[in-house]
């Protein structure tokens, strides 16, 4: 008698109905988060560029004396080791600046020196893995431009945080 088999496949599709509707919410919601103040954003991103800077310093004593066709220190892996170092930094730097919430104009400020950023990234990786000193020289007169753009983009996002242009 397959009838009852059938009242009791509606019974389930009804009581499951009934209870998707009468459910709560499937997806949590979360508590907005407290909009920080301006002393924190300068704070934060000042840590980042603090950090940044600290570590591209050391980094470009590297590369101008390994990367340099004609250095006599010259050397191959020594300046992908840079390279590589450098494209981390940049990365990690970043990562900083996607934690910090923006608004307004430093938003847009943020988002153009992060492009500026994976076009450097991009670059700065495939000089990494380079086969020879002249092909890493050609990528790295496409990074100079690109750098002069974000440190203009940087200088943009310092303005709109209230903190003055870099020395």
């Amino acid at each position: 008698m397959p009838f009852p088999q059938v009242r009791f496949t509606i019974l389930l599709a009804v009581a499951g109905a009934l209870v998707v509707g009468c459910g709560g919410s499937s997806s949590p919601t979360s508590p907005t988060p407290t909009p920080l103040t301006q002393a924190q954003i300068q704070t934060r991103y000042t840590a980042a560029a603090t950090h940044y800077n600290q570590g591209e310093a050391q980094i470009a004593a590297t590369e101008n004396t390994s990367c340099d066709a004609s250095s006599a220190t010259v050397s191959l892996g020594a300046c992908q080791t840079a390279l590589s170092s450098q494209r981390q930094l940049t990365i990690a730097y970043d990562n900083a600046l996607r934690a910090i919430p923006f608004i307004q104009s430093a938003a847009t400020d943020a988002a153009h020196l992060l492009g500026d950023d994976a076009a450097i990234e991009k670059l700065l990786e495939q000089a990494a893995t380079a086969p020879a000193i002249p092909v890493i020289g050609t990528l790295q007169q496409q990074i100079i431009p690109l750098l002069a753009t974000a440190a203009t983009d940087a200088t943009a996002l310092r303005t709109a945080i209230g903190l003055p242009a870099p020395t």
